[in-house]
């Protein structure tokens, strides 16, 4: 029987590099059980306190009903608790915080927010007391809806997972967390996707899939510009077999509603990952 995933929520950290479009990844300890030694972007599981109904007295930009309108569900205090995660992920595993107050940005004060940070994410600082000491407002308008993926039934850790794109808060630095992650760096998606194909990093599909859609792009704006619009469909990845090689259908392929890969010719539509030599590719229709 398939386990109900548990919500999550991911930000893809944005900046315009000397060389372009720029995206914040993380590199996981090898430690840890679940994506160990991966690069991911900074994100995790939805907890009891992101619905916290105080915290909605202290979020800008957000209409819930438009907000779970989006995310296709009719539970407006669901819709925030991913907004609220999302921003709570990203300053606990990057350092990022997107909030404003009227405070001048003394140096005290980073400090202040980078011992917060630690005890936030270990629970020691509920999100809510450091946001009400520090009398800081929680900007969900600097969020933008960017993918929805859902772990498929066969697998043993599930996820209902909403990814969003933001902007680098100008005066603000990324850092890895150095507990959970033992590396932080900006990179490139096209760089950090050749990375992967070279066996330097690790990936999984549903990254190497949003460093895809990045590389589109060459700045923040574009991004940005697109997410506005985006209609985002819901990614359940659908596992199967192509002459003994695995092969995950996404949304938008040909074979995604029957969930049978079959080849690739000439005019099909292909939206796939397959597994060769241990790497995920794109095939190219023949």
């Amino acid at each position: 029987m398939a386990t109900t995933p548990r919500d999550a929520s991911t930000v893809l950290p944005l900046r315009n590099g000397p060389g372009g479009l720029e995206v914040f990844m993380v590199k996981r300890s090898s430690n840890l059980g679940f994506l160990g030694g991966h690069h991911v972007f900074p994100g995790g599981a939805v907890d009891d306190q992101d619905a916290d109904p105080a915290l909605a007295e202290l979020i800008d930009g957000f209409d819930a009903a438009e907000c779970a309108r989006r995310f296709g569900i009719d539970d407006a205090v669901r819709a925030r608790a991913h907004v609220v995660a999302a921003i709570r992920e990203l300053f606990e595993e990057s350092g990022i915080l997107l909030a404003r107050d009227d405070g001048d940005g003394d140096e005290q004060r980073q400090e202040r927010f980078q011992a917060a940070r630690r005890l936030v994410a270990s629970g020691e600082l509920p999100f809510l007391r450091f946001l009400a000491d520090e009398g800081l407002r929680l900007q969900a308008g600097d969020l933008w809806y960017y993918a929805h993926w859902i772990t498929p039934e066969s697998g043993e850790k599930r996820f209902d997972t909403r990814f969003f794109v933001a902007r680098m808060p100008d005066g603000q630095s990324a850092e890895h967390d150095r507990h959970e992650s033992i590396e932080g760096e900006w990179v490139r998606p096209r760089v950090a996707l050749e990375r992967y194909a070279k066996r330097q990093i690790e990936l999984v599909p549903p990254t190497i899939c949003s460093l895809d859609r990045l590389a589109l792009h060459d700045s923040v704006e574009e991004v940005i510009e697109a997410a506005r619009t985006l209609d985002v469909v819901d990614v359940i990845p659908r596992i199967t077999l192509l002459d003994d090689t695995i092969t995950i259908l996404y949304p938008g392929d040909d074979d995604y509603e029957s969930g049978v890969a079959r080849p690739t010719e000439s005019g099909k539509m292909l939206n796939r990952l397959v597994l060769r030599d241990g790497i995920w590719v794109r095939p190219q229709v023949k």
